[in-house]
């Protein structure tokens, strides 16, 4: 299932320019301690942001059981004088972060199926973010045909699903967010050529039109990434992230 009650947080720090060197070095290894310090969990995955609408960008995800548990941690995180005189000291003068959207997410239905089975692995080479908004005549309907059809035809050809998720509230809703990984950028470009062009996702896109007056899903931003090699997500994001080099 699920895991209705999981709560997901993902972060995207928008940089100041020059200043990225810095981001992976304050939230990669001096905030950490502190996370553990005050009982916030641990990010299941860091990345760099190299292109899309957000790039570049900082961006990292935490999963939490519950949000009294999240609203606890960080504010005795915020409150701690250590981390204050570690953000004032890395500043040095100049804000490292020029815009920081916080958004809150719970797991889709789409994600069920398709979770992995075993032992975790570390997933490296390209992830991609995306998001989805989903037509407001029947979003479950959008999530359901998403995870049914959308994701194997995508899986088929070389996508390795790391998290689905629907926007709970930080961004517009009704709308999924979903993380793919990839050996490539070439892979991903045929991927999402031959998604483009197949007949069967077509019939079902006009399907769609016929019955709700447009798709289920449109289309939406999307930023490609690359996992931190301090914070490399594991496999289904099943656990927090992993040194990989």
């Amino acid at each position: 299932m699920s895991g209705f009650d999981d709560y997901y947080e993902l972060r995207i720090y928008r940089g100041t320019p020059g200043r990225m060197a810095d981001l992976h070095h304050r939230f990669g290894f001096e905030a950490r301690p502190l996370f553990d310090k005050h009982g916030a969990t641990r990010p299941l995955g860091y990345w760099e942001g190299h292109a899309g609408p957000f790039a570049p960008a900082y961006v990292y995800l935490h999963r939490w059981d519950s949000l009294d548990q999240r609203f606890e941690a960080f504010g005795n995180f915020y409150a701690d004088p250590d981390w204050n005189a570690q953000r004032i000291a890395s500043n040095a003068g100049e804000h490292m972060i020029d815009r920081a959207d916080i958004i809150f997410l719970r797991p889709s239905p789409a994600w069920d199926k398709h979770r992995p089975e075993g032992e975790p692995e570390p997933v490296g080479g390209l992830h991609e973010l995306c998001f989805l908004p989903l037509n407001t005549q029947d979003a479950a309907e959008g999530q359901r045909v998403f995870g049914e059809i959308d994701l194997p035809f995508l899986a088929s050809r070389g996508a390795e699903i790391l998290g689905v998720f629907q926007v709970w509230f930080g961004w517009t809703t009704p709308q999924l967010v979903y993380f793919l990984a990839w050996h490539s950028f070439d892979a991903r470009d045929a991927a999402m050529s031959a998604y483009q062009r197949d007949p069967d996702i077509g019939h079902q896109r006009m399907h769609e039109r016929q019955t709700y007056g447009g798709p289920l899903h449109f289309a939406g931003d999307t930023m490609l990434l690359k996992p931190a090699h301090y914070g490399t997500p594991v496999s289904g994001l099943a656990g927090p992230a992993v040194k990989t080099g």
